[in-house]
């Protein structure tokens, strides 16, 4: 495993075949719960890999409750040269409460690295003092 990263959104250019990683974050801040993110994007480049692979990104809360399954990730690796690079787009990610979340890659079903993602309360805004009476 070379990276694993959070990000809001990853491109890959049809032409050329690099990725462009656009807003990389490991934190969210939300006025209030449960909150859904729209947008969340993954990108995780693996390297020395050979053979078929099955990729599957849970997404857990603090608890180690799985919350989000991202899964049908197949790969047929011939070149153990060649990093893979995969880009992963996801929508309504749910956040039920403040606190430490997780994406856990596996691979074939074994664990391989973990992104971490820390959601935040945002303080609410405090009114402006009254003016004093004239």
């Amino acid at each position: 495993m070379k990276s694993f990263l959070i990000a809001d959104a990853v491109i890959q250019d049809r032409l050329t075949g690099k990725w462009s990683i656009i807003g990389v974050f490991d934190r969210v801040m939300a006025p209030s719960f449960p909150v859904v993110h729209p947008t969340v994007a993954l990108y995780f480049r693996l390297s020395d890999a050979q053979g078929r692979y099955r990729l599957r990104v849970e997404f857990r809360d603090a608890s180690d409750r799985r919350v989000g399954l991202f899964e049908g990730i197949e790969m047929d690796v011939k070149d153990p040269a060649q990093a893979i690079e995969v880009g992963l787009p996801t929508h309504m990610l749910p956040l039920e409460k403040p606190g430490k979340y997780q994406f856990q890659l596996f691979i074939n079903d074994e664990f391989a690295a973990s992104a971490e993602l820390t959601v935040i309360q945002m303080p609410l805004p405090q009114p402006p003092p009254a003016a004093p009476p004239p």
